[in-house]
């Protein structure tokens, strides 16, 4: 199973992408720095063309670069949640998901604040998936991207007590989500469950 690991799609999250890259096994892993990523700052509506077309671009490039080459896509970002330390999983696999959020489930609770969510996206002619414990979502994403044959995309959004490149716990929560991504791609791909 070939990994992919992309850092710096939003220019303000490449300093966390490096933090959490920088302690990985990269033997495991190729690793896809963007050096110079769009903006992650939502626009004013004057600007939301400009901004959709600018992301969709850039992920048709990473599309490029990916196909043929990876089974599984790994898109890295930071957000900002002042409570705690968060993720959310975002992918159009619902096995893997399931995968992930049962690596998720120890015996014991997880450190405060480590909470996952399973996000399963969707496009916005898609039916709802009524009854999903699973939430759903939108992206600006090309759905060539987050929804191919080829290769699986999964966004990890990890939330951060406060804006920047984090500490080494939010880095270590980071690693533990790809490893585990990794690992339960791998067992999809050989069809275990």
């Amino acid at each position: 199973m070939r990994a992919v690991l992309v850092i710096g799609i939003h220019r303000e999250e490449l300093a966390f992408g490096e933090a959490v890259a920088a302690g990985l096994d990269l033997s495991q892993l190729a690793l896809l720095r963007i050096p110079a990523g769009v903006s992650g700052v939502r626009p004013n509506q004057d600007q939301a063309f400009y901004y959709r077309t600018n992301h969709q671009e850039l992920y048709l490039q990473l599309l490029a670069q990916v196909r043929g080459h990876y089974d599984l896509l790994l898109d890295l970002h930071a957000g900002v949640n002042e409570p705690g330390r968060c993720a959310d999983l975002i992918c159009a696999d619902r096995h893997l998901l399931a995968c992930l959020l049962d690596h998720r489930r120890p015996a014991q609770s997880p450190p405060a604040g480590e909470r996952v969510r399973g996000v399963l996206l969707a496009g916005p002619d898609d039916p709802p998936h009524v009854g999903d414990a699973l939430l759903s979502a939108h992206t600006v994403i090309p759905r060539s991207v987050w929804d191919n044959a080829a290769f699986r995309y999964l966004g990890i959004e990890v939330f951060l007590p406060t804006a920047g490149a984090g500490l080494p716990a939010d880095w270590t929560f980071a690693r533990r989500l790809i490893e585990q991504s990794i690992t339960c791609a791998g067992a999809r791909a050989v069809g275990v469950q």
